[in-house]
């Protein structure tokens, strides 16, 4: 049985950032990064079915980053695991999906800028995260997700159920400037699929978690 199982894209990431150039894992290789940092004792699946590439440049002083990607070079077959949780990346660009009917735990997914999302997938996920520059259908993607839907920023997020909806909020001294912001989201789902492994059933406690930890790793990576 494995704690939490990771499946979608891998790319090889082309980092710029106006002096220099290098090259590393992104997607799956972010959120595995972040949770063996959060716990090394996790017992991780990995199936990547989509390996691509992206070129992504980096403005830390306004903490931003913009990126061209093509994420599906490759393709293949999805590795099925036993798993506590399972979590998709990204749901809207994966080339094979008909495996997630057959997942059981808990099922949680990202979406990344790209294709709009198929509903009918939606209503298989518990927790569905996106960030507000990928999000034009907030209330629509509530309507169609099985659970809650996460939409996150680099000042806090806004989560709903459909019956249940709060918003959470980054002290005005916490927000992130002149840093590295890359894989934040990456970073932000691995606290949330964490705390969720912890079995915090108060998705308050696990959303403020999230931020202030996404903050806290991306300052450690900036200096």
């Amino acid at each position: 049985m494995k704690d939490i199982s990771l499946y979608g894209h891998l790319t090889i990431d082309n980092l710029l950032d106006g002096e220099t150039e290098k090259k590393t894992l992104g997607s799956i290789a972010n959120v595995w990064k972040a949770l063996i940092e959060l716990d090394s004792s996790l017992n991780i699946g990995l199936s990547p079915i989509d390996i691509g590439q992206a070129l992504i440049y980096i403005d830390k002083k306004s903490a931003t980053r913009v990126s061209k990607a093509s994420l599906n070079l490759r393709k293949f077959s999805p590795k099925v695991f036993e798993s506590k949780i399972h979590h998709l990346t990204y749901l809207n660009e994966m080339s094979e999906r008909s495996f997630i009917a057959s997942l059981d735990g808990i099922i949680t997914a990202d979406i990344c800028p790209g294709r709009p999302v198929m509903k009918e997938v939606l209503s298989q996920i518990d927790y569905l995260f996106i960030s507000d520059e990928d999000c034009d259908d907030f209330t629509g993607l509530v309507e169609a997700t099985k659970g809650w839907v996460i939409l996150h920023s680099a000042t806090g997020s806004i989560c709903s159920n459909g019956e249940d909806e709060f918003f959470w909020k980054l002290h005005e001294d916490d927000i992130l400037k002149n840093v590295n912001v890359l894989g934040a989201g990456d970073i932000f789902a691995s606290c949330c699929l964490y705390k969720l492994l912890e079995k915090d059933n108060d998705i308050h406690h696990w959303i403020e978690f999230a931020h202030r930890k996404t903050t806290e790793i991306l300052r450690y990576y900036s200096t």
